[in-house]
C-alpha cells in the first residue's frame, strides 16, 4: 500500500520530477554574450556541459547557448539509467566496420562508463549516484535464448553478467511477468537533474559562460572563424561544437536529417512503503525489457517507482501516455496499483538510422549526438572526448575517437527525410506488431 490515499489520475505535475525536486538553479538568462570567444557550445545538456567542462580546464575559452533552461531536454528528463556498451556488441561491430575499429568501437563504448563514474567521483558531484546493476529482462523466448551469448561476450571483457530465471529472478525482482533475465552488475542509477546540475555548477566554476533561454539561430562562416547569430546579438569563435541529440533543428540541415527525434514517456509514483519498494527492486536494480516498446524502471533515491517508455510514436500527449504507462506499470507490478501518480511527463530520445552515436565534423562545426536511448554515460563521454579533440596542439597527440570514423548514415531516400519523422506512426504500428508476435511465439 502507499503512504497516501488513492487519488484521480489528473493530479499529477506535468512535468519531469527530476526538476520538480531540484532547489532554484542560477539563473543564466540575460547575460551579456562576449563578442569572440574560442570555442562556442550549443546545447546545454550532458553532451554540452561536459564538453564545456573540460574546454575550460583545458584553459579555453567557451561559451554555451541553451535555447531553454539549462538541461532542459533528455538530460534532466530521462530516467537515470546508468550502463556502458552500445545497442551492438562487439562482434556485430567487427563485421560491420573491421577488426580494427570495431574492437575500438566497442572498447570506447565500455570506456564510457568509467569516464562517467570516474568525472562525478573527481567532480565530487552529488546525484545520488549508486552502482547497483541492471537487470534486462527477456520480452520473447529468442531475446532468453541470446542472452547465454551476451554473459560469454561480456566476460571476454572481464564483466560480470549472468543468466537468472525461477527462484533467483524473483529474488531480483517482485512480478513474474518475466520468466528470463540477464543481470550485469556494471550498471547503476543517478539523479538525472542532480548530475545537470552538478555539471553545470563545475563548469561555471571552470570558466565557461553558461547562457540559458538564448537559442543560436544562424551560422555563418567568416573566413577561419564562425559567427554565431542569437536574439540577442552575435558572438565569434574559431569551433562550434553542436550538442542537441533529439532536439537537432535547422541549424546544420545535414545533420538533422541523421537524427530521428523519437518520444519517450515517464510516470512516478508518490513515495511508497518499504515493504512495497523493496517487493519491487529488492536489492535497487534499474530494470528494462527487450522489446521495441521497451519498458524500463527502477526505484527513485526517495523511494518511488518511476516507470518509462516509448508508450507512442505518433504525436501524443502526456497524459495519453501516462495512461498507457499506468496500464502497464499496474501490470508488471500489481503491488502499486493503488499508488498515486505525482508526475508524468516526456520527452525526445536522439536516435540515427545505424542504432549507433556519432561524432563527426560539417561545414567547420563539430557534432555529437545520437545517443539512441542510452545517453547518460556516452553523452557524458562525448563531451570530453569534443573537449579533447578541440583542445589538440603541439605535444597533445591524440588518436581520432572511433565514433569519428565510422559512416554517419542517413535516410535510405535522403529527398524523403530532412528532420521531420512522419514514418513514425507507420513503424511504430509495425514495431507493435513485431512486438506482439514475439511474445505469442
Amino acid at each position: 500500500m502507499s503512504r497516501a490515499t488513492a487519488q484521480p489520475a489528473v493530479s499529477y505535475e506535468r512535468r519531469s520530477f527530476w526538476r520538480a525536486s531540484l532547489p532554484p538553479a542560477p539563473d543564466r538568462r540575460g547575460r551579456e554574450l562576449p563578442a569572440r570567444t574560442d570555442v562556442v557550445v550549443i546545447g546545454g545538456g550532458y553532451t554540452g556541459l561536459s564538453a564545456a567542462l573540460h574546454l575550460a580546464r583545458a584553459g579555453t575559452a567557451v561559451t554555451l547557448l541553451e535555447a531553454h533552461a539549462i538541461g532542459w531536454g533528455a538530460s534532466s528528463r530521462n530516467g537515470g539509467m546508468v550502463h556502458g556498451g552500445l545497442r551492438w556488441g562487439r562482434r556485430v561491430l567487427v563485421r560491420r566496420y573491421g577488426r580494427d575499429l570495431g574492437e575500438r568501437l566497442h572498447a570506447a563504448s565500455l570506456e564510457a562508463f568509467d569516464v562517467f563514474e570516474g568525472l562525478v567521483a573527481d567532480e565530487a558531484i552529488d546525484c545520488d549516484y549508486r552502482r547497483d546493476g541492471q537487470l534486462v529482462l527477456a520480452w520473447s523466448r529468442r531475446d532468453a535464448e541470446g542472452f547465454s551469448a551476451e554473459v560469454a561476450s561480456l566476460a571476454e571483457d572481464g564483466l560480470a553478467a549472468r543468466v537468472v530465471r525461477g527462484a533467483e529472478l524473483q529474488a531480483e525482482i517482485g512480478t513474474d511477468a518475466y520468466e528470463v533475465g540477464l543481470l550485469e552488475e556494471r550498471a547503476g542509477g543517478v539523479h538525472p537533474g542532480k548530475l545537470v546540475a552538478g555539471l553545470a555548477e563545475r563548469a561555471s566554476a571552470a570558466g565557461a559562460d553558461l547562457h540559458a533561454t538564448l537559442p543560436a539561430t544562424r551560422l555563418e562562416r567568416l573566413g577561419g572563424r564562425i559567427r554565431v547569430a542569437t536574439p540577442r546579438g552575435s558572438v565569434e569563435a574559431d569551433e562550434v561544437v553542436l550538442a542537441t541529440n533529439g532536439y537537432t533543428g535547422g541549424l546544420l540541415p545535414w545533420v538533422r536529417a541523421r537524427v530521428i527525434p523519437i518520444g519517450s514517456y515517464i510516470v512516478v509514483t508518490e513515495p511508497l512503503e518499504p515493504a512495497v519498494a523493496a517487493s519491487i527492486s529488492p536489492r535497487g536494480r534499474t530494470f528494462f525489457d527487450t522489446k521495441n516498446f521497451l519498458y524500463y524502471w527502477r526505484l527513485t533515491p526517495d523511494g518511488r517507482l518511476l516507470f518509462g517508455g516509448r508508450a507512442s510514436f505518433a504525436p501524443t500527449s502526456v497524459d495519453r501516455t501516462a495512461r498507457i504507462l499506468v496500464r502497464a506499470m499496474r501490470r508488471v507490478h500489481p503491488q502499486v496499483r493503488d499508488a498515486r501518480i505525482t508526475h508524468a511527463w516526456g520527452g525526445r530520445v536522439g536516435f540515427t538510422f545505424d542504432r549507433l552515436p556519432h561524432i563527426g565534423r560539417r561545414d567547420g562545426v563539430t557534432y555529437a549526438l545520437g545517443y539512441c536511448g542510452s545517453g547518460v554515460c556516452m553523452a557524458t563521454y562525448f563531451g570530453k572526448v569534443v573537449g579533447g579533440m578541440l583542445t589538440r596542439g603541439p605535444g597533445r597527440p591524440a588518436e581520432r575517437s572511433p565514433f569519428e570514423q565510422i559512416p554517419h548514415p542517413g535516410a535510405p531516400l535522403p529527398a524523403l527525410y530532412r528532420g521531420d519523422p512522419w514514418f513514425l506512426p507507420v513503424a511504430g504500428e509495425l514495431f507493435r506488431l513485431q512486438d506482439r508476435l514475439a511474445r505469442r511465439r
